[in-house]
């Protein structure tokens, strides 16, 4: 068990008189790993970050998470009673619907159990559940929120213009970040300066991704639906405890969701490690329907962000559409269009650069010139001439 956690269990046993207990018992383990065969100590791992990020979303920062040897135990804090029953009921019926997803962990079923017991009687329950010492820990997510260098304020949705058919079937998520509570926008580039350590550039991309994916629910309750493209950090993607961590979001996803989440890796160096980033991208693709990966325009060569193996590769259009900067796109298109991937380039923002960028090869735009949203749609109709009609 995690020091951190351990010391708030002792400290929460000498204060409490009862404690509500969740325990979360995976049932037909054995059948799973004989299907598995050689693959089970990787699937044992994503079962268990994954069912590990499931329960982190139902429950509160201070409630105590304890993976044990066959499945877990949750020490309630913030809640007692039938709300703690409550509360396991949906986990119980979240972990079960993951499971059903996945191939293997699809003959797993879980048995869960809600009790409030005296600090003797958890004890006891807590030597019966081994606990797993040797388990994979994900990211501490009291710790992390914590040392978050700023507060998302909301998310804007930047329309994706679908060049070939005119429409906007999905949309680029951009948080909007404050330096404190009352303060002004940071920067993309203060941002990534901000979140340099890599655990809180992933806490940053799981809370980014949490807020995408409730943004989609009124649109699902509608009965329509529309892609996300999230962002992701190269700087937590490219440590594999941290990329595992942001996988576990990815794969603790509803169905319905999965294939509406996009992942879009932001922030690599030109000087990226190859094998960096194809681990990186090999990781992701079986957990996004679509991999999108950023690049440099003036990159003399697309050969790093192509052994990611990623379906997108795009750029931010510069300001100013010099003849330089032309020659860059169409060396980038050239480059991309060889290898057989689409290309996007963000940050048009004007009418030049729309004007310009509609003329190339690139499957989807965004910028100012398209436009942004506070809430995703449903998918619409876009023409051309009416963007060129608006653009600044």
């Amino acid at each position: 068990m995690d020091d951190a956690v351990m010391q708030a269990l002792k400290r929460h046993l000498a204060s409490a008189e009862t404690i509500d207990v969740s325990r979360y018992q995976f049932v037909n383990m054995e059948a799973v790993r004989s299907a598995a065969g050689d693959l089970w100590p990787e699937v044992r791992e994503r079962v268990f970050l994954a069912s590990h990020s499931i329960i982190e979303r139902r429950v509160a920062d201070e409630d105590l998470i304890i993976q044990c040897a066959s499945g877990f135990l949750v020490i309630y804090k913030a809640v007692s009673g039938s709300t703690a029953e409550q509360t396991t009921s949906r986990i119980r019926a979240d972990l079960e619907r993951f499971f059903l997803g996945e191939r293997f962990a699809n003959l797993m079923r879980v048995q869960a159990t809600s009790e409030k017991l005296t600090p003797a009687e958890f004890e006891a329950a807590l030597a019966e559940a081994q606990i797993d010492a040797s388990a994979p820990q994900p990211p501490k997510r009291p710790e992390t929120r914590a040392r978050h260098p700023g507060v998302i304020s909301k998310l804007e949705f930047l329309s994706a213009w679908d060049v070939r058919n005119e429409a906007v079937a999905s949309f680029l998520v951009s948080p909007v970040v404050l330096e404190h509570e009352n303060g002004p926008a940071m920067t993309s580039a203060t941002l990534a300066a901000s979140l340099v350590r890599p655990e809180d550039r992933l806490a940053f991309d799981k809370e980014v991704l949490r807020r995408a994916c409730d943004s989609l629910e009124p649109l699902l309750k509608a009965g329509t639906r529309c892609a996300l493209v999230v962002p992701a950090g190269y700087s937590a993607l490219a440590a594999p405890r941290h990329r595992a961590g942001y996988v576990s979001a990815l794969a603790a996803l509803p169905p319905e969701l999965k294939p509406l989440i996009r992942v879009r890796v932001t922030g690599a160096p030109s000087d990226a490690p190859p094998a960096v980033i194809a681990e990186t991208g090999r990781t992701l693709l079986p957990y996004t329907s679509q991999l999108f990966l950023d690049a440099e325009l003036k990159a003399a060569s697309l050969e790093r962000q192509l052994e990611s193996e990623a379906h997108w590769i795009g750029a931010d259009l510069p300001a100013r559409l010099t003849d330089a900067v032309r020659q860059d796109v169409e060396r980038f298109l050239s480059m991309a269009g060889r290898a057989g991937r689409s290309v996007y380039f963000n940050a048009v923002d004007d009418w030049e650069s729309f004007r310009f960028a509609s003329r190339t090869q690139a499957r989807f735009l965004s910028g100012e010139a398209i436009g942004r949203l506070d809430e995703p749609s449903a998918p619409f109709r876009l023409a051309r001439t009416r963007l060129l009609s608006r653009a600044a």
